[in-house]
């Protein structure tokens, strides 16, 4: 992966489960405080919010998209429109949140590149996992059988089941990274749960093992 101007390279250690410390009443009034440095001195400035929010970006694109060849390449593309558009930013105080949601916008960009090369070139991508994730061979199969349903899922759906499912993220939450309104995110749950819940019925194998919640509509 290539450095951008004075952004840091990003360097992936393993899966980024455990959900980083979000920012709390301190990171709030420090993000107007960051945009600000930005535009005063953009070298300084690039480094802090990545040393800030490479975390957070790092599990997003993680748990969003999985192990991933391009794992990298997509964070680095998250830091360069964050870098390129955060000073122009209306309310700089909501800088934190308005990185989650370049983070969740670019997967799917990705993912709808994904889907419209599948269907004109029938490419198809092998999905490997991290090796730490790999106990033995049962959860092995289980989670790439898990990882293939997932990936059948629309890049919309497959959006908000991984933000709402893996993430652990409220409706409201989900509604604000993905610029919808709570009702309408919580429709495409409700159909992401849906299209899951079909997908396991057609496994006997994996049905017993993944019960699927029922969203109210």
């Amino acid at each position: 992966m290539h450095k951008t101007g004075s952004l840091r390279k990003v360097v992936v250690s393993g899966p980024w489960v455990a959900r980083a410390r979000d920012s709390g009443a301190d990171g709030e009034h420090n993000d107007a405080a960051l945009v600000e440095l930005l535009q005063r001195d953009r070298a300084l400035g690039a480094a802090q919010i990545y040393d800030r929010f490479a975390t957070t970006v790092n599990r997003l694109v993680w748990h969003l998209l999985g192990a991933d060849a391009d794992h990298d390449d997509l964070v680095q593309q998250v830091f360069c429109k964050v870098l390129q558009h955060a000073t122009r930013l209306r309310d700089p105080s909501r800088l934190a949140a308005w990185v989650k949601t370049m983070a969740v916008n670019t997967v799917y960009e990705e993912l709808r590149r994904r889907q419209v090369r599948r269907l004109f070139l029938r490419e198809q991508t092998l999905v490997r996992f991290h090796p730490d994730v790999i106990h033995d061979v049962e959860v092995r199969d289980c989670l790439r059988s898990v990882r293939a349903l997932i990936e059948r899922l629309s890049p919309k759906d497959r959006i908000v089941f991984v933000l709402h499912f893996v993430e652990g993220r409220p409706l409201e939450e989900i509604a604000m990274l993905c610029r919808y309104s709570v009702r309408t995110a919580k429709r495409r749950l409700a159909s992401a749960n849906r299209s899951f819940g079909n997908l396991v019925a057609q496994r006997p194998d994996l049905a017993p093992m993944l019960a699927v919640r029922r969203e109210e509509p």
